[in-house]
């Protein structure tokens, strides 16, 4: 390869090349001295022809468009939502039904990979800093507890969620948990002369600090009457059963987390103060036995309670955590009990081939006894 010719004055440095020929100086301080002109101590930098000075229409407008430029054609809209994983952006997976996952695939599912680590490392994250489906839903940077199979990590989301109730948190559709409720509430739809409508959203639902203390203390004074652990049952014989009741407005349609203020929207104020004595006989008018908290195993009978008073293509159920104790066993009717009888905490509607319930039902007569756990939109 030849060697640029050197400066004209200097004969140091090479010749200022313009792109087509070699100038005689290397640069204007160069040139300004050999003509006898001022030079400054600082050597001037020759300033160099753009390789783009042809493209352009006007080299004097701050325009950057060349004159044989054409822009793109815009993107197409995404139809569709893509990946909740922070970082992700790809598509979210489509069933074969046209429905949308919350994740793009497997991995974001499982295992994030766009998470990065705190200490900003290019080493593949540690411990629990890729969670994807097993994220606690308050948080989402920490494992929830799968011991105590809860949505929180531990005691302090437990608490932040319980300083933001009243309200609902949706559980992504990919979480075990969603699968867990999504089943009980399909499988227990039974009524076979109404068509089935699969869960299609769930929510878990925040009591309050309040709320919940008062509920574990009833729950574990009936542990203490009836040593239901070591009977390999929950504590206090807990159990989860629905309850359907008026919805004024349309909490948990998509995009419907807020808790609204209709004095007559019964979702909406069982989620914000619990399940109320005073309240009994509000919707139906009468209860078969006597003045309780109604519930059922048969999430199809308690649709039967539930009822919009704003149109919407979807219904709204509650699923409730539920202390049985003891439960007594009724078969008729008892329209008058206030109470169950001495030494149990409940009453177990059973339906019999003779009598007049259909399907199961079950009743406790303390605020304390039930509280509500997720939401069901369907």
């Amino acid at each position: 390869m030849a060697t640029a010719p050197l400066c004209a004055h200097c004969n140091r440095r090479p010749r200022y090349f313009d792109g087509t020929r070699y100038l005689s100086y290397c640069g204007n301080h160069c040139k300004n001295a050999a003509q006898g002109g001022s030079s400054s101590s600082t050597l001037s930098t020759p300033k160099k022809k753009s390789m783009f000075g042809s493209l352009f229409r006007n080299k004097s407008t701050t325009s950057l468009a060349p004159a044989s430029y054409t822009p793109p054609p815009p993107l197409p809209a995404f139809a569709g939502p893509i990946c909740v994983v922070p970082g992700c952006n790809r598509r979210a997976w489509q069933n074969p039904q046209g429905g949308y996952s919350s994740f793009c695939g497997i991995t974001c599912r499982d295992n994030n990979p766009h998470l990065q680590r705190p200490d900003n490392s290019t080493a593949p994250p540690v411990n629990n800093w890729n969670l994807g489906t097993r994220a606690c839903v308050i948080c989402r940077t920490q494992p929830y507890d799968q011991a105590r199979k809860s949505l929180f990590c531990g005691i302090a989301c437990v608490k932040r969620g319980e300083a933001m109730s009243p309200g609902i948190v949706e559980i992504p559709s990919d979480h075990p948990k969603f699968s867990e409720v999504a089943h009980q509430f399909n499988s227990k739809w039974l009524h076979t002369n109404n068509p089935a409508r699969p869960a299609r959203f769930i929510y878990i639902i925040l009591c309050s600090e309040a709320q919940n203390a008062s509920y574990n203390a009833y729950r574990d004074r009936v542990e203490r009457e009836g040593n239901f652990i070591a009977r390999g049952r929950t504590p206090g014989n807990e159990n989860r059963r629905f309850h359907g009741t008026t919805r004024a407005c349309l909490l948990g349609d998509p995009g419907n987390t807020q808790l609204c203020s209709i004095t007559t929207c019964g979702l909406c104020g069982i989620i914000r103060t619990s399940f109320d004595l005073k309240f009994y006989k509000g919707k139906t008018g009468w209860g078969r036995f006597g003045c309780g908290l109604y519930t059922s195993a048969t999430s199809s009978k308690s649709d039967s309670y539930t009822t919009n008073k704003v149109p919407s293509q979807y219904k709204a159920m509650l699923l409730n955590k539920v202390v049985v104790g003891n439960g007594y066993k009724l078969k008729t009717d008892d329209t008058t009990r206030t109470a169950p009888p001495s030494g149990y905490h409940s009453v177990l509607g059973e339906p019999d081939a003779a009598g007049s319930l259909n399907y199961d039902e079950l009743v406790v007569y303390d605020n304390d006894a039930i509280r509500p756990a997720y939401l069901i939109v369907y």
